[in-house]
């Protein structure tokens, strides 16, 4: 997730304020993040905890704080997309 978001893992271990080590641990299954950074990268990469634990595949993304207009710009293009998707 981190390479398709683009971020390296000195920019991951910036922003949860580990160091680069503890980042290539996690992400070579050497030891596992605690709950609290867990809920912390979730956050960075707007998903769910469940979808970080594989329990739920379901990719969700924020949108609170945007209002009724811009919500419904997203819909449609959210809308757009699976539709270019079927073609």
């Amino acid at each position: 997730m981190r390479t398709s978001y683009k971020y390296t893992q000195n920019e991951i271990a910036e922003k949860l304020n580990v160091s680069v080590q503890t980042v290539y641990n996690w992400e070579n299954n050497i030891f596992l993040p605690g709950i609290e950074t867990t809920t912390e990268i979730a956050k960075i990469f707007h998903v769910s905890t469940d979808y970080l634990f594989d329990l739920d595949n379901r990719e969700t993304i924020e949108i609170s704080g945007l209002t009724l207009e811009q919500l419904a710009t997203v819909q449609k293009l959210i809308d757009y997309i699976r539709t270019a998707n079927k073609n």
